[in-house]
């Protein structure tokens, strides 16, 4: 390339080009083989001036390098000995304070230890966590990484990026530039830290399209711009997006990937790349004007808006359940707060008397956090003891329940209990989350491998899941502790995964009463079992204390999004 750029300008030069065409003529149309003395010393003087020339040409390039307008990657020639080309490396992109999202995510779906390199070894994929530095370098926050790295060798640290929220674009610039030099691939692909990924699937989509050139692959969205501050998308510079304010194609920012010649254009171009206020976008526009291959994957889109995103009700409604319901009696639906007590683990009615109450509208809650505020649709609602549950129960608390739908289609339920009382009590709390599946034979529940859990069909007896997902071929009603942050429920049929993600809610119960035992209950018809499954956040096996005063703060959040 350095060759071919000083050539070039050399010949772009009027009187070094007329020299060299004179001296050619001469020599080959003349048929001279001698060369005199003369000739000889313009021959030195032509030699020193080029010398001169190149060494001019050669700092103009190195400054052209600096630009981003040439390659700083060697051509690579023909018979080079050369390791086989990996298919893709997979970077997540994580934060400080995220490390329950990194634990969920190595729990669920992506391979630790031996099990990492056999898959860059056999499947030729690389996957790591991708983060960058504190702004004061070398604190608490780095050598957390640094520790967690040392015992999980899964990062990929970007030394040049500051961590920062609204630095996103700029981030997975980097980690496209850092992959591209550290791995040789056909893909870079990046992910967020919130999602699953079936790894078998995204290598089977990626391998059909190696082929492709300059392939760009995600679920591709366009639309309004954003131009209130106050949404969770607003987009500082919306003005530059034209009189209808609409983005461009662009593949959505939960996970894409672009192929070996679309990173090395970032990485070449990265001096002069826009970023905007989002990296989905940011990278959409670096392929404006560019001969990339647009390919529109559904099954790579996770929100609510894209196409490829199932429009089914997730919780499930069963019309026996809401025949045979009397309210206030809790309908075998939806989500059933079980509060103060989970199962028959106490002297009140199964799962507590919360989920058959009537509760009123919170019309002026305490403020919530601000990441608690970012849908455009919830409730607040309240519950306070009656005196016939203070007879049962005798303790004084409020319990206040914001349930939200945020933009991209995300559930949300924050539980607050506060003791008001005098003196301390325990409780129990599950969100018993009803969901619809397609069949429970075709379903798998990822991120409880290797947990203990708590057996309610053997009288409460400790085992140990051995299996490397949870399946279902007979009754299941267990309670595993200290589960992870986030798990997966997989319908095969309908190819769509339940994402959980919670807070404050150590346990998870698991629950399906399979063929006898749904004949023997009244709200449940004889084959409802088979499209019901239960999958609780929850706090069971340690009760949590609230001193007076004292409040616990509970998240559950669930999406559902298309499968891989």
């Amino acid at each position: 390339m350095a060759a071919f750029f000083v050539a070039s300008r050399l010949w772009q030069e009027a009187e070094t080009r007329i020299y060299l065409v004179k001296e050619l003529d001469r020599r080959t149309g003349q048929g001279e083989s001698a060369i005199s003395v003369d000739d000889t010393l313009k021959v030195i003087e032509c030699r020193l001036v080029f010398l001169s020339k190149i060494s001019m040409l050669q700092k103009e390039l190195d400054e052209a390098k600096k630009e981003g307008f040439v390659s700083k990657i060697p051509i690579e020639t023909k018979g080079k000995d050369e390791k086989k080309k990996l298919l893709a490396v997979v970077g997540i992109l994580t934060g400080f304070g995220r490390r329950h999202n990194r634990d969920a995510i190595r729990k669920a779906w992506m391979p630790t230890g031996t099990t990492l390199k056999k898959l860059e070894v056999e499947k030729g994929i690389i996957i790591r966590f991708v983060i960058g530095r504190s702004s004061n370098h070398g604190n608490n926050s780095d050598g957390d990484i640094s520790n967690e790295n040392k015992r999980t060798n899964d990062f990929l640290i970007l030394n040049d990026h500051v961590e920062a929220l609204e630095a996103q674009p700029v981030k997975t610039k980097l980690f496209f530039i850092d992959a591209l030099q550290h791995w040789d691939a056909e893909f870079y692909v990046k992910v967020n830290d919130d999602i699953y990924l079936n790894i078998d699937a995204l290598g089977a989509i990626l391998s059909n399209h190696v082929n492709t050139p300059r392939a760009y692959i995600g679920c591709m969205k366009s639309g309004g711009v954003f131009s209130n501050p106050n949404d969770r998308w607003y987009e500082p510079e919306w003005w530059k997006f034209g009189d209808k304010k609409a983005y461009y194609r662009h593949a959505s920012g939960e996970i894409f990937a672009v192929s070996r010649a679309l990173a090395q254009f970032i990485s070449i171009n990265k001096s002069i790349l826009r970023a905007y206020a989002h990296d989905d976008v940011s990278v959409g526009s670096w392929f404006i004007g560019l001969d990339v291959k647009h390919i529109d994957e559904g099954k790579f889109c996770c929100s609510s808006w894209s196409s490829g995103c199932s429009s089914n009700s997730s919780l499930l409604m069963h019309g026996s359940a809401l025949a045979n319901s009397k309210p206030p009696a809790a309908v075998r639906a939806g989500i059933p707060i079980c509060f103060p007590q989970f199962g028959n683990r106490g002297s009140l009615e199964q799962h507590g008397f919360a989920r058959n109450k009537i509760w009123e509208i919170d019309r002026n809650p305490p403020p919530l956090h601000h990441n608690d505020c970012d849908g455009k649709a919830f409730i607040d609602l309240l519950l306070k003891p009656s005196e016939e549950d203070m007879r049962v129960w005798p303790n004084r608390f409020e319990f206040r329940l914001r349930v939200l739908l945020t933009s991209d289609g995300t559930l949300k339920l924050i539980s607050r209990v506060r003791n008001i009382g005098f003196k301390a009590f325990s409780f129990s709390i599950a969100y018993h989350t009803y969901f619809l599946v397609s069949d429970i034979s075709e379903v798998r529940v990822e991120g409880l491998e290797t947990l203990d859990y708590l057996d309610n069909l053997h009288h409460k007896q400790r085992f140990t899941e051995q299996g490397d997902a949870l399946t279902f071929e007979t009754e299941v009603d267990r309670v595993y502790i200290s589960s992870p942050h986030m798990i997966g429920v997989f319908d095969h049929e309908k190819k769509r995964t339940f994402l959980i993600r919670k807070e404050g809610l150590p346990d998870a119960v698991v629950w399906n009463p399979w063929e006898k035992k749904a004949k023997a209950i009244t709200d449940m018809a004889d084959e409802e079992y088979r499209q019901t499954i239960c999958v609780d956040g929850a706090a069971v096996e340690r009760p949590i204390t609230l001193k007076p005063g004292e409040e616990w703060t509970g998240r559950l959040e669930l999406s559902a999004l298309p499968s891989l």
